[in-house]
């Protein structure tokens, strides 16, 4: 009897284990659904309208470029929401682009600030 008990215990424990594994390719639909499930597309098309108004769209233009955008579009930019910082890269980015300004003056290339001399005069 304990004989048996163990070739059918055996017996299960290979059959259990031999299990094909499978893997393919998905598309991006399905690898983007449980997120777009996730995500209060009414909320963040809201939110969209409510920031377009507050840089100066017209209310029925930030209604009407909020509701153009797809689902999908509303979804990825309401999980970006939580990534993007609230405007504390906005003095960097001045800076950099300061910076860029004053060297392209410093060269030549532009004259934005009247200060400044290019090394190259001719």
């Amino acid at each position: 009897m304990r004989k048996l008990l163990h070739t059918l215990t055996l017996s299960l424990m290979l059959l259990v284990l031999h299990q094909p594994a499978s893997a393919g390719m998905i598309g991006t639909e399905q690898a983007l659904s449980p997120r777009l499930a996730a995500t209060d597309i009414g909320a963040t098309r809201a939110l969209i309208e409510k920031q377009l108004i507050g840089l100066g769209v017209e209310a029925e233009m930030a209604q009407q470029r909020a509701r153009s955008l797809s689902d999908r579009q509303v979804a990825e930019i309401g999980q970006r929401l939580d990534e993007l910082p609230a405007g504390a890269d906005a003095a960097g980015i001045l800076l950099t682009v300061f910076i860029v300004f004053v060297i392209t003056d410093v060269i030549g290339a532009t004259d934005i600030f009247p200060f400044i001399h290019p090394v190259n005069r001719k």
